[in-house]
């Protein structure tokens, strides 16, 4: 039976905003309380919730993002995501949880579905436990492991904070030596949308195609937004700043995406796909269908 009623986890934040509108657009009933109305780690809370809105479908968003303390990351990222885990699983619910491209290291470019785990990071160890705990309580979970999300019309929160390092005089330094795959919110919103009635499961990339490094991105972003005092953006290199003592950082976090594209009958483009069509005239990040 397909997935007609979705509880969506983290509903509020930045993908949440693009995913909640599309699932009611296809006619599919939504529940997504704030994370002030339930939190995500309580879970007799949580089962009671989910019982309560009748849901056949699960989307867990809920995170807490890098920066955080580490007590907040384990909270958020791990205990919550078994709690969720745990709750659909005696529900029977379908499960689509969002991990991150974090949880794996840099050095084994470019990434299968499957790869294993070797988080170097806080947020990345936080991340890399709840996908772990997901798919040991519900095997039939799906954990989506996505990279940097941006939207073409709206500043996200990685550029909104450059935007406001250039606007107060401060240092705003980019990587030229990390390598991600940014995929706009929008696109995958709808990936999370046809993973709902997917028969897919297990750990899945879904990022764009086109492999960046963090200064290509934030420039061209802040370039796409005519941030004022662009230029004065700094290229600095992870491997250097490791040499003085700094905490390691993966290097090269492309992911291949062709079994998501395959399975999923949809194209994810990378950040100068989604910019040149939105230069020629487009008012939106496209969905892509098709490959």
């Amino acid at each position: 039976m397909p997935v007609r009623r979705v509880f969506v986890f983290g509903g509020g934040g930045w993908t949440g905003s693009a995913l909640v509108p599309i699932l009611a657009a296809r006619g599919l009933e939504v529940v997504a309380p704030r994370s002030r109305e339930l939190d995500v780690a309580d879970e007799p809370a949580v089962l009671e919730s989910l019982r309560g809105s009748r849901a056949d479908g699960v989307v867990n968003l809920a995170a807490a993002q890098p920066g955080a303390a580490e007590d907040a990351l384990e909270h958020a990222n791990h205990c919550g995501a078994a709690s969720v885990a745990r709750a659909a699983a005696v529900l029977g619910l379908r499960l689509v949880h969002v991990s991150t491209d974090m949880v794996l290291g840099g050095d084994r470019a470019p990434y299968a579905d499957d790869a294993p785990v070797d988080p170097l990071t806080d947020y990345a160890r936080s991340k890399a436990r709840g996908e772990a705990a997901v798919l040991e309580i519900q095997q039939s979970a799906v954990c989506v492991r996505t990279s940097l999300l941006w939207d073409p019309n709206r500043m996200g929160r990685g550029i909104t904070g450059f935007a406001r390092r250039l606007e107060a005089g401060e240092p705003c330094r980019l990587f030229a030596d990390e390598v991600r795959c940014p995929l706009p919110r929008g696109v995958l919103a709808e990936a999370l949308v046809r993973l709902l009635d997917a028969d897919v499961r297990g750990t899945l990339n879904v990022a764009g195609r086109e492999a960046v490094t963090r200064h290509a991105w934030g420039t061209r972003l802040l370039a796409h937004f005519d941030v004022p005092g662009r230029e004065r953006v700094e290229t600095v290199r992870a491997a250097d700043l490791e040499a003085q003592g700094a905490p390691p950082r993966p290097r090269d976090l492309t992911l291949d995406v062709s079994r998501a594209e395959a399975l999923l009958g949809m194209r994810l483009p990378g950040l100068g796909e989604v910019l040149d069509a939105h230069a020629g005239g487009e008012t939106a990040a496209p969905s892509f269908p098709g490959t």
